[in-house]
């Protein structure tokens, strides 16, 4: 009996959430996450750090995070990225950890060729101790202390592979990712070929275009204002999105937005410091769940660590941080 209430719970939740991967709104705050091949893309190591919660008017139901570093070490880019979400104020959890190593091809003028495998764990689980069944209900609606409560939690955990490719330059980058090459079976109850995660598809194109700067010293120094369109196309399963956005950035300051094909219009401020980066978005929801769940709200940080001149000059990949 509890057997199948797990089992419709086990369906509905993840089937309905986690078939899929977590959606992100800073696609360049999680550049890793967007494609590996950005492993290393950075002059110095750099950590970052992001936060989502998908739906801030139903209270915390479904929030993601992610983390990562990465650096670059005699042409090759290593990394290490961590992903999460939890679902159900923390129910139901999904966890990837990776590593990623990227090695790096000088071409023509100062175009970069990168390539990335990435390889970790996914691990899914579910708190039976968060979930409430009839007969821990009373008549008056209380929670009694049952002795058949359960003790244990559900969890599997899977081999992960994924793989990715970037040509870049200072002024234009565009590359092609896909994730969860081995479609590893997520499902909570062993059962075969119910819940497998689909290949996540990306293709994405941006570009950087200078604009006039009245100041003959900051166009010496490389800081005339810029716009970044960007295209970024993302296929999971039968869930297909095309993203169309443009930065603007001067000085410190960027500023940005996004249309999600008939979803969401994407706000993005953020400011860049020497060392840190700070990122916030907000979904603007133009789809019929816009009246409950009011939006999303993202969050990014990220910090450059100090490091030694390189022996060679090195491409830096000068897409938005955000």
């Amino acid at each position: 009996m509890k057997r199948g209430f797990y089992a419709i719970i086990v369906l509905v939740i993840s089937l309905s959430v986690n078939a899929q991967d977590n959606h992100y709104s800073q696609f360049y705050a999680n550049k890793i996450y967007l494609n590996p091949a950005f492993s290393g893309t950075g002059v110095c190591p750099r950590v970052i750090l992001g936060f989502r919660d998908q739906w801030p008017g139903i209270n915390g139901e479904y929030v993601s995070y992610t983390a990562s570093y990465d650096q670059s070490l005699n042409g090759l880019g290593f990394a290490v990225l961590f992903n999460g979400d939890d679902a159900g104020r923390g129910i139901l959890k999904t966890n990837n950890f990776s590593a990623i190593i990227s090695p790096k091809i000088p071409l023509y003028q100062d175009f970069i060729l990168s390539f990335a495998v990435e390889a970790g764990v996914i691990q899914k689980r579910l708190d039976h101790s968060s979930l409430i069944f009839p007969n821990q209900i009373n008549q008056n609606g209380m929670i009694p202390n049952v002795s058949q409560q359960i003790n244990s939690n559900l969890n599997v955990v899977k081999p992960d592979i994924s793989s990715g490719i970037l040509l870049y330059s200072p002024f234009l980058y565009m590359g092609y990712s896909v994730h969860h090459i081995m479609t590893p079976n997520i499902s909570l109850l062993g059962e075969p070929n119910v819940e497998f995660l689909y290949r996540r598809h990306t293709a994405h194109v941006g570009a950087n275009i200078p604009l006039f700067e009245p100041d003959p010293l900051k166009r010496r120094k490389g800081m005339m204002p810029k716009i970044s369109p960007q295209i970024i196309f993302q296929q999971q399963g039968p869930a297909r999105e095309i993203n169309l956005g443009i930065y603007y950035t001067k000085n410190n300051f960027t500023s940005g937005v996004y249309f999600r094909n008939e979803d969401a219009l994407i706000i993005l401020f953020g400011v860049q410091t020497k060392k840190l980066n700070f990122g916030f978005s907000y979904d603007v929801t133009l789809s019929k769940l816009r009246n409950n769940t009011l939006g999303a709200i993202e969050l990014s940080t990220a910090y450059k660590f100090n490091c030694r001149k390189p022996s060679r000059k090195r491409v830096r990949i000068d897409c938005p941080s955000f």
